[in-house]
């Protein structure tokens, strides 16, 4: 309009521009949609013929291939390697995710009959859904009253009757009880437990072998939100008969979840460190942020990288089940020494800094890069 200022008229005009590049982007959106679900569904059909055919689930050569062609066709496109990469990984963290449960369903072995002993719990219904999915007939065992897809037990000994595996998805401090309270039905077939510690129930085991009951110990690193077993850890423990952790190793064994084997004893020493340490320096963090008085908003809009990476670590911890947390600080059979060693080494800092000795706190971190250098990296 003639009358308008031309600052305004500047304005709309602008207004209208931006607005045309945004439907412009939206229309790239749909295209970029587009071509994404035809590369997942080229991505399932993948996952399908690797179960098939019990290939891996991982290729990490054809992945670097990958990485290197999306980078240099960014870099030829004038944006710089990293763009490239960074797709790259985005793309093949998809396609793992979308092939992962072709894999974890596929089982060659002989259909099992399995009683999933507190079926109602996280674990038990994670591990429930697991194996119905494998094609096992699952019975759960469980004095709560939570919903659960599969057919209940109204007793433990109504739920042996008839079953191969029976799987002890309880809490630590009442695996014990419960072994022992099986041995005395005694169950032929083979019992499986989970605990996250295991060196508590060494008493348990070596009475329950005596009395005939066929125990495999194994451990999940994961929690019940897990949707696959891709980059998952599961160790077994090697005590017990061959043959019955052979049964049990072999439900993960063509899954996409990484597979080990450790000694009873190891795997509490391992444990009191990548699960008890770690969960007690994240407890101790959020309880020292908690008592100071600085409210979380204000860090988090305070916060750079390495805050923001640690506060996400404490947060997960803090929002787990803490009857779970506590019998893993409880039951850690090297608790008091780990803790030692961790007040051991802040006081070791502290008294660098505290007497300005740069060299020393120098050294501390020598140290540690030493430690941490020649390791592969955590997945």
């Amino acid at each position: 309009m003639a009358g308008e200022p031309k600052e305004r008229r500047d304005l709309k005009s602008v207004q209208r521009e931006l607005e045309a590049r945004r439907k412009a982007i939206e229309a790239v959106d749909g295209e970029i949609l587009s071509l994404l679900l035809r590369r997942l569904e080229l991505a399932r059909s993948v996952g399908r013929l690797k179960s098939a055919h019990r290939i891996p689930l991982r290729n990490f050569e054809v992945e670097a291939e990958v990485e290197r062609r999306l980078a240099a066709l960014a870099a030829g496109a004038g944006h710089g390697e990293g763009l490239g990469r960074e797709l790259a990984r985005f793309l093949i963290g998809l396609s793992v995710k979308t092939q992962a449960p072709f894999l974890d369903a596929a089982y060659d072995g002989q259909r099992l009959r399995v009683l999933v002993v507190g079926g109602a719990g996280g674990m038990g219904r994670w591990m429930g859904r697991f194996l119905n999915g494998q094609g096992h007939a699952v019975t759960v065992f469980d004095p709560s009253p939570a919903p659960t897809p599969h057919p209940r037990a109204e007793t433990l000994a109504q739920g042996l009757a008839g079953a191969d595996l029976a799987l002890l998805a309880v809490p630590m401090g009442v695996c014990g009880g419960l072994l022992r309270e099986i041995a005395a039905l005694r169950f032929p077939g083979v019992a499986a437990e989970l605990c996250s510690l295991k060196t508590h129930l060494l008493p348990v085991l070596e009475e329950v072998r005596a009395r005939g009951l066929r125990v495999v110990s194994f451990h999940p690193l994961f929690g019940p939100g897990a949707e696959t077993l891709s980059g998952k850890k599961i160790l077994f423990c090697r005590e017990g008969n061959p043959q019955d952790v052979a049964l049990v190793r072999g439900l993960f064994e063509n899954t996409s979840a990484d597979l080990a084997e450790v000694g009873l004893l190891e795997h509490d020493r391992l444990m009191a460190r990548v699960l008890g340490l770690v969960h007690l320096v994240n407890l101790v963090l959020g309880r020292t942020l908690e008592q100071g008085d600085i409210p979380w908003g204000a860090l988090c809009a305070a916060a750079g990288v390495t805050f923001a990476r640690q506060a996400a670590a404490t947060r997960e911890v803090l929002f787990e089940n803490p009857d779970l947390y506590f019998e893993i600080q409880r039951l850690n059979p090297e608790r008091e020494a780990v803790a030692d060693a961790l007040q051991r080494s802040l006081m070791e800092i502290l008294d660098a800094v505290r007497r300005g000795d740069r060299d020393a706190f120098a050294a501390l971190m020598a140290s540690g890069r030493e430690f941490f250098r020649d390791g592969a990296p955590v997945s």
